[in-house]
């Protein structure tokens, strides 16, 4: 019992010590090489997770959404990033939903090769999975009318049992 609260309490602590801001910075460089940059967020380290608040997401100098919020809890075994309040440009609201409640992604160190992904919006809810060997996304959308409001969103997505899917290579 002494060894496993030890266990714990050397996680925590490893879990406290994380250079989280690292972590943010490191996402920005990967999204920037794609020209997607986060401006204007302000950050708030919460000891067991990372909080960036109010900032813009811009792709190409066009801000495309603002986001009210992206928390990163790096938990070393069981790791989420979460992007909540999300809102699209008036000039992108035909490609994507215009309101976005919330988007998770989670990795797990019980399945190494892959990341859960889980949103919610004003088109209703999705579930995917990122596929990191292979490099590709699975998304499954519920068929829900509200979906039905974005065209070309629909376009891109193909029936099958489990609802509209959307998939693609990175």
């Amino acid at each position: 019992m002494k060894q496993i609260l030890y266990a714990v309490y050397v996680l925590l602590i490893a879990i406290v010590l994380i250079p989280k801001e690292k972590l943010f910075f490191t996402l920005e460089s990967v999204l920037s090489k794609n020209h997607v940059f986060i401006a204007g967020e302000q950050l708030d380290d919460r000891l067991v997770y990372l909080d960036a608040d109010d900032g813009q997401l811009v792709l190409d100098h066009q801000q495309v959404a603002s986001i009210g919020q992206i928390r990163i809890a790096p938990w070393i075994v069981f790791n989420r990033l979460s992007i909540s309040s999300i809102s699209i440009s008036p000039l992108y609201r035909t490609f994507f939903p215009g309101e976005i409640d919330e988007i998770e992604f989670t990795y797990s160190l019980l399945h190494p090769l892959s990341m859960q992904m889980h949103g919610e919006g004003d088109f209703g809810r999705c579930n995917g999975v990122v596929d990191l060997v292979n490099k590709k996304v699975r998304v499954v959308f519920e068929a829900t009318p509200e979906l039905r409001n974005y065209p070309l969103l629909v376009f891109k997505l193909h029936q099958d049992r489990e609802g509209l899917v959307y998939e693609s290579d990175f």
